[in-house]
């Protein structure tokens, strides 16, 4: 029972951290300011991953990187 009351906290941050409107192969660019060099190593990163950089769209501060995602369209399944 005292194992069950130390995981909760770790299940709750668990389920506060997932986005709903991600995609499974989507990703947020970190933590840290928004630099050139920063956003455009993410980009990069994220162009050749097959996505494109978005920021969120809950109106969150533009400065930090951890408010911008890499949206990856999900591929589809062949026939």
């Amino acid at each position: 029972m005292r194992a069950a009351w130390l995981l909760l906290p770790l299940v709750l941050l668990g389920a506060c951290a997932t986005q709903p409107d991600a995609n499974p192969g989507s990703y947020t660019l970190g933590s840290g300011l928004v630099t050139y060099d920063a956003l455009k190593l993410a980009k990069d990163k994220c162009v050749a991953a097959g996505g494109v950089v978005r920021p969120y769209t809950d109106g969150g501060d533009v400065y930090q990187l951890s408010n911008y995602q890499c949206v990856i369209a999900p591929k589809e399944k062949a026939p």
